[in-house]
């Protein structure tokens, strides 16, 4: 067998034991994981000199494998959570800082790092400034977010700063093969530059044709794999590799009478997460729902660690001396540092003077200005210059290549080593983490309940099994001791706030419309209502979140009708389903039953003793059940001119209800181990297949 598959193989999987351990000790410490990464190649650099561990550095990091193999799936990750509601609410300031102010950082970047390097008599030609702009200025997602998660981060910010980076990943990209092209004509004319923008502009067309043409595509395909759980995994990795390699092969080989027809990779390979993660992600079965996530982190945990144990044998492999790179690399680091921090405070402070956005906090500006991390992009854009790549007026003793990866690298780790680690500091030390007295009503709310389950609990307990009294007494005064000391909290928490009725209310509205939520899940996931109906409701219970979040009333108007989005309604007006009767029923009836427990829980939680008056539930129990009524009304009216139909349409429905009961004590069963794992498998897989009929005729 070939020697060197062997050694690249043992390699790998060094790696990835290397990586899951860094990963533990992160977790442990709370140290950010990819600086301890870096920490752990630092060791391992001195032990690959031993020659039975010298293959740990015999496997490279190709161009070919981070741009087609790691990248597409980094990238994929990056977007697959994200939220198309809240990019279209935040789209002027993530649009602003993406594209508009990451030219002019780039900008910044060119003329600042070329006039500091001469001052210092390394003078470097305008051009390689250019590229470094291009290189440098792109902020990394992958390298940050998961820091700002880990120290809970508003989801506004994230979302911000998760846009900007997904989105200037782009507008970056584009930019330096620009440069490039332009750099290798080997003259800098206005003819050339109308040529690579209208080239720009051209990308944005054909990605847009490139991008429908793929979403209709896979998405007739994924309706036919549904409940096939190996299928619908396989086919979102496929998602994300097939966008970005086609958009490569389209760039480089394809033309349309005589016109080059150029694709962003990374604008499309993000846009094809965005509509897997939020139009996709309720085509799939709900079983491969729960552990996607999970499979597109781990995938992404693989990229990212070997990406980064890699980049480091490539670094330690340049044959560059470290000493003479000392100045120029903190000049860099300085240029991209003023450059990052004009580029974010400017346009915010403008954003938030013309109050074209909801506002955004000094304290959020200091940290998107300072904790912002490069890490793959800026390095596979390196990786793609030629390594004959020269120009006349290039003087000094290395590569062009060799001197822009050197800088580029250390600026990673000045990235890495002192602001990654900073940022639980800075979140902190601003209070971006601080809950809100929502927050902290809904964590009161929540234990106040537990504490009440519990003692209800031990009572059942008590009566049915061998508990002394004296034991029950005590486990009993224990739990009530948590729970008034719970209810004085919250009294104190209420006591505190300005306007505690508006507090507890919108707490209130927010717990009914997770319930609606909740419910709503079920029935979909045991097909009682359709794709449709689902995205339908679903997106008026996030519109009135969101609506009461921002503390405003809960529906817009008296008559019910919530407000719609732009999208929302053109979406309903080419699908509207307006005529088809078991759609009206089938709508109704899903209002009519997750309004029926929003109902039955408020009805519990009045009976409870919070600490301030129950008669604060009346509001929202007359609106519900308003709500209520209303579907009611329309279910019968509907019945009375469709009897027959409606009749076996009810029958259907009660069929699917009876399957959840039948799929619960089969459930039962298996974890009592009165069938074998076969039994189970076959006798699910049959509930299964009935539960997935469609309920219409």
């Amino acid at each position: 067998m070939d020697h060197h598959f062997l050694t690249s193989m043992l390699a790998i999987l060094s790696l990835l034991t290397i990586s899951s351990f860094v990963y533990m000790i992160s977790k442990r410490t709370k140290l950010p994981y990819t600086v301890l990464l870096v920490v752990a190649w630092f060791v391992l650099i001195p032990l690959s000199k031993i020659p039975f561990l010298h293959f740990l550095v015999e496997f490279k990091l190709t161009p070919e494998m981070l741009f087609f193999v790691f990248l597409p799936i980094l990238i994929f990750e990056s977007g697959y959570n994200m939220r198309y509601r809240q990019l279209l609410k935040n789209w002027k300031s993530i649009w602003a800082l993406a594209i508009i102010w990451l030219l002019i950082s780039t900008f910044i970047v060119w003329y600042g790092l070329y006039f500091a390097f001469n001052l210092i008599w390394l003078p470097i030609p305008l051009e390689i400034a250019m590229l470094f702009g291009s290189i440098i200025s792109s902020t990394d997602p992958v390298a940050v977010l998961s820091l700002f998660k880990q120290f809970w981060a508003p989801r506004r910010l994230v979302l911000i700063f998760e846009g900007e980076s997904l989105f200037n990943d782009w507008t970056a990209l584009a930019l330096f093969l620009v440069m490039l092209a332009i750099i290798k004509s080997g003259a800098i004319t206005a003819a050339t530059i109308w040529t690579w923008v209208a080239t720009f502009l051209c990308m944005l067309f054909w990605w847009m044709i490139f991008w429908s043409m793929m979403w209709f595509g896979f998405s007739k395909l994924i309706e036919k794999v549904k409940w096939n759980d190996n299928l619908e995994i396989a086919f979102t990795m496929i998602v994300a590799h097939l966008t970005f390699i086609l958009s490569e092969i389209i760039s480089e080989f394809v033309s349309i009478w005589g016109f080059d027809i150029k694709i962003s990779w990374v604008i499309a390979t993000a846009l094809a997460s965005i509509v897997v993660g939020n139009y996709w992600r309720y085509k799939i079965s709900h079983k491969v729902e729960e552990y996607m996530e999970n499979f597109w982190w781990f995938v992404a945990f693989v990229a990212n660690s070997l990406v980064f144990l890699l980049m480091w044998v490539m670094f330690f492999s340049l044959n560059i001396n470290l000493v003479d790179f000392i100045i120029p690399i903190s000049i860099a680091i300085l240029v991209v540092i003023i450059a990052r921090w004009i580029s974010i405070y400017l346009p915010l402070s403008i954003f938030n003077h013309l109050k074209l956005e909801e506002k955004i906090p000094a304290s959020w500006q200091h940290l998107l200005a300072w904790w912002s991390l490069r890490w793959a992009l800026a390095l596979m854009m390196v990786l793609m210059i030629p390594d004959n790549f020269a120009i006349q007026s290039w003087t000094l003793p290395y590569t062009i290549k060799d001197f822009l990866l050197a800088i580029t690298i250390w600026s990673i780790m000045f990235t890495l080593f002192i602001k990654a680690t900073t940022i639980g500091y800075a979140v902190k030390k601003l209070k971006i983490n601080k809950l809100h007295d929502i927050e902290h009503f809904q964590k009161h709310e929540s234990m106040i309940l537990v504490y009440i389950e519990t003692i209800n609990k031990i009572e059942s307990i008590f009566s049915k099994w061998h508990v002394s009294k004296n034991e029950y007494e005590s486990l009993k005064a224990k739990y009530q001791k948590k729970l008034d000391h719970e209810i004085e909290e919250f009294k104190r928490l209420l006591s505190q706030v300005k306007e505690p009725e508006k507090l507890i209310f919108k707490a209130i509205s927010l717990h009914a419309l997770w319930i609606e939520k909740q419910y709503l899940k079920e029935l979909f996931r045991y097909n009682e209502v359709d794709e449709y109906i689902f995205k339908y409701m679903l997106g008026k219970i996030e519109r009135q979140i969101e609506r009461i979040e921002c503390d405003k009333a809960q529906i817009k108007k008296e008559t019910l009708i919530e407000e719609m989005e732009f999208a929302d309604k053109i979406l309903n007006y080419i699908n509207t389903k307006d005529d088809d009767i078991i759609y009206q029923y089938l709508k109704n009836r899903t209002k009519h039953i997750v309004s029926s427990k929003v109902l039955l829980e408020f009805e519990i939680l009045k009976k409870i003793k919070w600490g301030f008056s129950t008669e604060i539930f009346d509001e929202a129990i007359e609106l519900y059940t308003r709500f209520n009524s209303l579907s009611k009304i329309k279910m019968d009216d509907i019945y009375s001119k469709n009897e027959e139909m409606i009749s076996l349409l009810d029958v259907r429905l009660v069929n699917k209800s009876l399957l959840k009961l039948e799929e619960k004590n089969i459930k039962n069963l298996f974890d009592k181990e009165f069938l074998t794992p076969k039994l189970y498998v076959d006798i699910m897989d049959g509930i299964e297949h009935k539960i997935n009929r469609n309920v219409k005729f």
